[in-house]
């Protein structure tokens, strides 16, 4: 017990330092050496050389080799990016969300693609907000989504092709599309048009309609949706495909794309 007690601190102030370390690559988004790193961490140069090379085998930092310096890996800066997009993200889709809210009673979600799920990260609540999708920050698997199948369809082909084989298809409802062969050319026609729908392939009785966000290189970074319960699954939500996707335009927008 007494052990634990006493390594408790010590560990705590290890990860303290490594914080700040990795802060300041990001701070400086550069290449930096151990010297460098010591004096602006005001530890010394050993000390920061153990830091950084279990940075590195942890992947987080890597070694230059033309410069023999150190920076972050690209996992680390996608990170950065990932949180600076989704800050920007909230502060375009605020307004617009809210507009869209007026002219429908379901629910309304920003997602982000996640490997193979989507990730919400900004959500309305209308007076017909569907239970299964839940708070900001939880999933659904992307293959069985009007979001999900937006943002895949938007990756580089070799990317997609690549991310579709690893995923497994199962099936939520016997409307859930399960042959790979199939779900690229859902993919294919999703890109085609700029749209997507979920007609009861999540959960029965539910659908939804998604649309691309662009940011200024016009890359889809994300995608808006809502989704409702309806009676009538195979007519979908073709009411809202016009409001979502003027929606999605006035976010892209927001983010700096120019149509």
């Amino acid at each position: 017990m007494t052990e634990q007690v006493c390594r408790g601190p010590e560990r705590l102030s290890s990860v303290a330092m490594a914080a700040r370390v990795l802060r300041e690559f990001g701070k400086h988004s550069t290449q930096l050496g151990v010297t460098q790193l010591a004096r602006r961490v005001g530890v010394g140069k050993s000390t920061a050389h153990r830091i950084i090379w279990t940075l590195v085998e942890e992947g987080l930092l890597e070694k230059v080799e033309e410069t023999g310096l150190f920076r972050l890996t690209s996992t680390m800066r996608c990170l950065g990016a990932s949180a600076e997009t989704a800050q920007r993200l909230h502060e375009a889709a605020t307004i617009p969300l809210d507009q869209l809210r007026q002219k429908t009673a379901g629910t309304l979600h920003i997602a982000i693609l996640d490997g193979a799920d989507v990730l919400y990260i900004e959500r309305r609540e209308g007076p017909g907000a569907i239970s299964v999708f839940r708070e900001v920050g939880s999933r659904n698997s992307a293959h069985v989504t009007s979001s999900g199948k937006v943002l895949l369809a938007f990756l580089p082909v070799e990317n997609q092709r690549r991310l579709v084989q690893d995923m497994r298809l199962s099936p939520k409802t016997p409307r859930t599309i399960t042959s790979r062969t199939d779900f690229l050319a859902e993919l294919a026609r999703v890109r085609c048009q700029g749209y997507a729908e979920n007609r009861g392939e999540s959960q029965p009785g539910i659908c939804s309609v998604a649309a691309p966000i662009r940011d200024p290189l016009n890359q889809v970074v994300a995608s808006v949706s809502v989704a409702e319960s309806t009676a009538e699954v195979d007519r979908g939500l073709r009411h809202l495909l016009g409001p979502v996707v003027e929606t999605a335009a006035r976010i892209s927008s927001g983010l700096g794309w120019n149509q």
